[in-house]
């Protein structure tokens, strides 16, 4: 399952847009999620998040994000893989 929501969190996404796509209560989600994010897999997409790793204007998602181009935190939280995420999932974890 961990999986499925890092795959996922590849297009950076609100917790409700992946509980219903991998099929899991947003609760169960936000569990799944702060274990993730205590790890270092996946954080909240925003230009000055340590989660991106970079401004927007560098970001390889821009296009994707919902946050692209705020200076804070979109009102509802959109998170990502980071890169220690993406490199997991390429690892087949």
């Amino acid at each position: 399952m961990l999986r499925r929501v890092l795959v996922e969190l590849e297009r950076p996404q609100t917790l409700a847009q992946v509980a219903a796509r991998v099929g899991v209560e947003p609760g169960v989600l936000w569990g799944m999620l702060e274990t993730l994010q205590q790890g270092g897999y996946v954080g909240l997409a925003y230009s000055e998040s340590p989660a991106c790793g970079t401004s927007c204007a560098g970001c390889s998602l821009k296009n994707l994000c919902p946050a692209v181009g705020s200076e804070t935190p979109p009102p509802t939280p959109v998170w990502r893989l980071t890169a220690k995420g993406r490199a997991a999932l390429e690892q087949g974890l």
